[in-house]
């Protein structure tokens, strides 16, 4: 890969060389060509220099893997077509999400912004890693990892940002990081912070709001590595996240109103804005200690994370109540979850490259979940102010043991098996904490569902790799990933018919690649293959579509192939092409309560473009000693998607492209650069869904409208 100019004022983080990653995927550090899996590895600097600035952005880069964000902080991951289909409170997510050392528990469809500045690498691991990674690894995982305090030299970097979104509004950006030595080759901190304002687009006219989706968000990190010998090493580890989205709701790209989009069912204005805030906190302490033939980790770390939304529902007043009713009524849905949870794990690495390599380890976790859902009616005809809420519990506590051996039977064959035993203990309560005056479906006050949950699971993974050349592989690998069960908040009470708990799910992967570096500076890796999901845990609506319920039906298959190459045509130019086909559907009908057909076979699984093609291109000149000029450019296309698993007509999105376009300078006192996102202003939708009640109308998110953004930055 071309390099960037050598010198303190940017090198801290522009030095990229994308032939050669070395990577923790399999909890040791291995070259990321040399491990037998479908393994996508992005540097830091890589990341920064395309101009990605959220795991949105880089997830939709990578074959096989989509992230789709309805704002920061709400974000679902799907990874070869496996993603949260049920949308439940109380389940477990598909795939996981690693900061760290720490899986970052979350909501499904709530999955935590995690700032992208200040890190080392990225790491995608695609198909199931229910071995090393456990529950919630079903169709694979995410791993940002950030860089490490450095105790021989002080560093840092500043950067400013301003944007422009089309039809909308301004926003502005800051980032300040600094690696602080203590205590030469012992002891050093690094300190990092940013905040974004993002500009808003989305008008409301009903109650006169322009760009009401405006973002604010704010993060912050502090690590400490001490090292007080060759053999010894504490990382101590704090990060903040914070963000305040104004509104993130619309019925047309640039506006929310949906009078305009479903007069025929009288619906009525929007009443007001449905703003949202997150917070997420990770604390963590890992200690390696290498005992000469293999180094214990342990991995201890705390998250807590909360997420508030309200949502506006005033326009379907009119369809919920009397006319008499309807005359300055206002409806409102609140939603608030809390998440804590303490895990710890302990391993032993062999150490070295030996013909027999080996991981062992424990694992625990305790995890409390609560979330409160109710509404609030205000209906001024009557005098009545009605806010029915209920509050879950859920608490549970998991442990596992797992194994992991590679060995090499000859200087070209060897195999790889693994092995996790997993155990999941949870109860959970609903309590109905205040009723409704309305006959609208919710159980009286004080009404209290409550249950409990153990599910236990084997993990397998068994595979094959043959070292075709020292620079290229194939494999075969057998893997097995699961997800335990949860608890429905649907009112038993009112509907009797909806389940109180739903089981587990599981998904078993069969899958060959080839991973070649047939060129100084290229890579061209091929995979191919076939999951079976099964136990499905699939949405259910109530009759009267207050309450979804989940219940295990059905079965799901997917078919795949992801192609990836990477080529340093010259020591100036480096060209990317990825391409992934996922042909991913649920595998026999889904019936509902009454014997009738909701989903059908072959339904193509929620979030999955059968196909998708990014290519990119990096091109660089050095003018003069301290003088350096690039360009970036990223082409992004993806079939069309279905956002339900009954693939809605009306919740369908047609086939998406993005262009990203970026040229900077730099040189000595610092780097420049201007890049338009979404340069053909593309007006194409990621995700689509219905109002809380019923459907009259529908929620849509669009890509960003063309944006265009200037960034300044100095190291020191």
């Amino acid at each position: 890969m071309a390099q960037a100019i050598s010198t303190a004022q940017i090198a801290d983080t522009e030095v990229d060389n994308s032939a050669v990653i070395i990577v923790t995927a399999q909890k040791r550090e291995q070259n990321a060509q040399d491990i037998p899996i479908s393994l996508v590895a992005v540097s830091g600097a890589s990341i920064e220099r395309q101009g990605i600035s959220s795991l949105q952005d880089l997830g939709n880069s990578i074959a096989g893997v989509t992230i789709l964000a309805a704002n920061p902080g709400a974000m679902r991951l799907s990874i070869r077509g496996a993603s949260d289909l049920s949308g439940s409170n109380q389940s477990a997510s598909v795939n996981g999400f690693y900061l760290d050392e720490t899986a970052m528990s979350y909501v499904p469809g709530y999955m935590p912004e995690v700032s992208l500045a200040d890190i080392e690498r990225v790491e995608v691991l695609r198909g199931p890693q229910g071995t090393l990674f456990g529950e919630g690894s079903e169709g694979g995982t995410l791993r940002v990892i950030t860089r490490k305090p450095d105790s021989q030299k002080f560093f840092g970097r500043a950067k400013l940002g301003a944007y422009s979104t089309k039809g909308g509004g301004e926003g502005y950006a800051g980032q300040i990081n600094a690696n602080i030595p203590i205590i030469k080759d012992v002891l050093a901190v690094s300190v990092a912070g940013g905040y974004r304002d993002l500009p808003g687009w989305i008008d409301i006219p009903d109650i006169e709001v322009k760009d009401s989706n405006t973002s604010k968000l704010s993060d912050g990190r502090f690590a400490l590595r001490y090292t007080p010998s060759t053999d010894f090493t504490l990382d101590l580890f704090y990060q903040i996240g914070r963000s305040k989205i104004r509104d993130f709701v619309s019925t047309s790209r640039d506006e929310l109103n949906p009078r305009t989009v479903a007069a025929q069912f009288g619906v009525g204005p929007v009443g007001g804005l449905s703003p949202s805030e997150g917070k997420l906190d990770v604390g963590a302490l890992t200690i390696n200690y290498d005992t000469g033939p293999a180094t214990l980790v342990s991995a201890s770390s705390l998250t807590t994370s909360s997420f508030d939304t309200a949502r506006d529902l005033t326009t379907i007043v009119p369809a919920a109540f009397p006319p008499s009713f309807v005359p300055g009524a206002t409806a409102q849905s609140i939603y608030r979850v809390r998440s804590h949870a303490f895990s710890q794990e302990i391993r032993l690495v062999s150490n070295g490259a030996n013909d027999l390599n080996w991981t062992i380890g424990s694992y625990f976790k305790h995890e409390t979940r609560s979330v409160e859902d109710g509404f609030i009616f205000n209906v001024p005809a009557i005098q009545t102010i009605d806010s029915p809420l209920s509050h879950s519990d859920q608490k549970g506590d998991a442990w596992a043991v797992f194994a992991d051996v590679d060995y090499t039977l000859t200087a070209k064959l060897s195999i790889q098996a693994g092995l996790r035993y997993f155990e999941d203990s949870k109860n959970f309560s609903v309590n109905q904490v205040r009723g409704s005056a309305f006959p609208l479906g919710f159980p009286p006050a004080g009404t209290v569902q409550a249950g409990d949950d153990n599910s236990h699971a084997t993990s397998p993974k068994i595979g094959l790799t043959y070292k075709i050349s020292p620079s290229a592989l194939i494999f075969a690998k057998y893997s097995k990933g699961f997800r335990g069960g949860g608890a429905n908040t649907a009112p038993l009470s009112t509907y009797p018919y909806a389940t109180k708990q739903f089981g587990p799910d599981s998904l078993n992967a069969f899958e060959i690649g080839l991973k070649t570096s047939p060129f100084a500076g290229w890579t061209i890796n091929l995979y191919a293959y076939h999951n079976d999901w099964s136990d499905l845990q699939l949405p259910f609506r109530t009759d009267d579509g207050v309450f979804t319920y989940v219940r295990n039906v059905g079965k799901a298959k997917t078919d795949g192939v992801e192609l990836e190459v990477s080529a340093d045509i010259t020591p100036s130019l480096n060209l990317g092409l990825t391409y992934a086909y996922s042909n991913a559907a649920i595998d026999g009908d889904v019936k509902d309560r009454l014997g009738r057909i909701i989903v059908s076979s072959g339904s193509d699984l929620p979030l999955n473009a059968k196909n998708k093609i990014t290519a990119a291109i990096h091109y660089e000149v050095t003018l003069s000693s301290d003088i350096q000029i690039d360009f970036d450019g990223r082409y992004r296309w993806a079939s069309k998607t279905y956002s339900d698993p009954a693939n809605t007509p009306g919740y369908t999105n047609q086939p998406t492209s993005q262009l990203f376009l970026s040229s900077g300078v730099k040189g000595n006192w610092g780097a420049l650069t201007l890049f338009v996102d979404n340069v053909l202003d593309r007006e194409d939708t990621v995700a689509k869904y219905p109002p809380a009640g019923p459907p009259l109308y529908t929620y849509s998110n669009y890509l960003r409208p063309r944006n265009v953004g200037l960034e300044f930055k100095r190291g020191f």
